[in-house]
């Protein structure tokens, strides 16, 4: 079984401007969901929360969502206690899999199994776990390390290999792994920086179709979120809600299709947000207009950083630090 790397222990999660601005973004599509007659708010969520509950946090206080679980694989439980931010969060230590049998099978659930390595089998099995508890109108969001990394635990000699050998060890496993849901042979070129996102969707997407048409030939995978962030490692994010046909209509008259960040397809929605101190926030949202150009500003910023943060600065986070 392929091992968590346990990343919160080097990142503080809720500092992550591109992460945060993909939570808002959720939020906001989900929102119009709630207005669209899919109450959200009476969904239960089941995440994967670390000891910073960002998710959770946001979830219950922009969704209004009360019925939480949370999974955690880390061996640190009194500090998960300890940093429950809800007392009504139900705590769940260990592998995921483990939990899935136990989600009701009647109640419509938002999941986000926000995993911080790269896709593996396990991740898979997770996907059909939970697509076989998951009511119809549910909510299945996956996010995953969209670099081409084997687990340490499945090939500990990776590390003392020349980079060709790490790739071609990769390629090949990948082949023997993810091969039955893409249409031609995973090769080295297939893994190289600019194609592993692709790969990985169209694995998710195949995984998902197939294993809904084997439990319910009407239900299907409507497509709303596909990202790719960076705050570090490059993130890909897919999400969609399980539904009908029927589904499918309400979505689209109730303009969801055509919000600004939903994708429905292959194209991914990139989110890549500059650094910015309080002052230069602020400073730039007092001029954003379309005439602001970087050679216009009062500081340094690359012309794409300016235009990123032009299109997501409603959803772009404010940090200040406080002494208490």
């Amino acid at each position: 079984m392929a091992q968590p790397t346990n990343s919160f222990m080097q990142f503080d999660y809720s500092l992550r401007p591109s992460k945060q601005v993909e939570r808002r973004i959720m939020i906001e599509v989900l929102l119009r969901l709630s207005k669209a007659g899919y109450p959200i708010e009476d969904y239960s969520y089941l995440g994967l929360g670390s000891p910073y509950y960002v998710d959770f946090v946001m979830f219950h206080k922009y969704l209004f969502i009360h019925d939480m679980v949370c999974v955690e694989w880390a061996d640190v439980p009194k500090r998960m206690r300890f940093n429950k931010p809800f007392k009504f969060i139900k705590l769940r230590m260990g592998a995921l899999s483990t939990h899935i049998p136990r989600m009701p099978l009647k109640k419509k659930h938002l999941v986000w199994l926000d995993y911080d390595r790269s896709l593996d089998p396990d991740m898979l099995q997770d996907i059909d776990g939970c697509l076989n508890r998951m009511a119809p109108k549910s909510i299945l969001v996956i996010t995953i390390d969209a670099r081409a990394k084997l687990p340490k635990d499945y090939a500990p000699e990776v590390e003392a290999m020349k980079e060709s050998e790490r790739e071609q060890l990769t390629a090949e496993t990948y082949q023997e792994w993810l091969s039955n849901y893409v249409g031609e042979a995973i090769t080295r070129p297939t893994i190289s920086a600019g194609h592993v996102a692709p790969l990985f969707y169209e694995v998710v997407v195949e995984r998902i179709r197939h294993t809904l048409s084997t439990r319910v030939p009407s239900l299907r995978f409507l497509q709303i979120f596909h990202f790719v962030y960076k705050d570090g490692a490059p993130m890909l994010t897919i999400g969609g809600m399980i539904g009908t046909g029927e589904d499918e209509e309400a979505l689209d008259r109730a303009c969801i299709f055509k919000h600004e960040f939903v994708r429905v397809d292959g194209d991914h929605l990139a989110i890549s947000v500059p650094p910015l101190t309080l002052r230069e926030k602020q400073w730039l949202e007092s001029r954003l207009d379309k005439k602001l150009t970087a050679a216009k500003l009062r500081f340094e910023l690359e012309e794409d950083l300016l235009e990123n943060y032009r299109r997501f600065y409603r959803q772009y986070p404010t940090y200040m630090e406080t002494v208490l």
